[in-house]
C-alpha cells in the first residue's frame, strides 16, 4: 500500500507524501522531515512539524486541506479520544507508506492488523 488510511469522524482521508510534497515540507521544516524524529534526543516530536507532516500528506489524495483546517483536523483527532502519542504511529506510517525506510513483511502484518 502506498498510503496510510486514517479516519477522523467521518472523514476517511489518505495519507502519503510524494515528491513535491516532501520537498515542500523540507522548505517549511528546514531540514529532512525525517528529522523530526532524529534530533529529540529522547523527547517527542513537537506538534507542530507533526502536524506540518500531516498537512503535505493531506495534499496527494485528499484537496483544499490549508494548515488551518489541518490544525482543525488533529483537534478532530483528539476530540475523537485519541492523544498526542497515538498520532506519533500515524506519523511514522506516512514516512514508511510515503519511502522514508524500509520495514520488515512480518512489520507490515503487525501494523495492518492494529491499524
Amino acid at each position: 500500500m502506498l498510503y496510510t488510511e486514517i479516519t477522523i469522524g467521518k472523514k476517511e482521508l489518505k495519507l502519503r507524501l510524494d515528491a513535491r510534497g516532501c520537498v515542500t515540507l523540507e522548505r517549511k521544516l528546514g531540514k529532512s522531515p525525517l528529522s523530526i524524529f532524529m534530533d529529540t534526543e529522547n523527547q517527542m516530536p513537537k506538534l507542530e512539524d507533526m502536524i506540518l507532516v500531516f498537512h503535505a500528506s493531506l495534499q496527494k489524495y485528499n484537496k483544499g486541506y490549508t494548515e488551518d483546517k489541518t490544525y482543525d483536523l488533529y483537534d478532530k483527532f483528539i476530540e475523537d479520544g485519541n492523544v498526542l502519542t497515538d498520532f506519533i504511529p500515524v506519523i511514522m506510517d506516512i514516512f514508511q507508506n510515503s519511502g522514508f525506510f524500509k520495514i520488515e513483511e512480518t512489520e507490515v502484518v503487525e501494523t495492518e492488523k492494529k491499524l
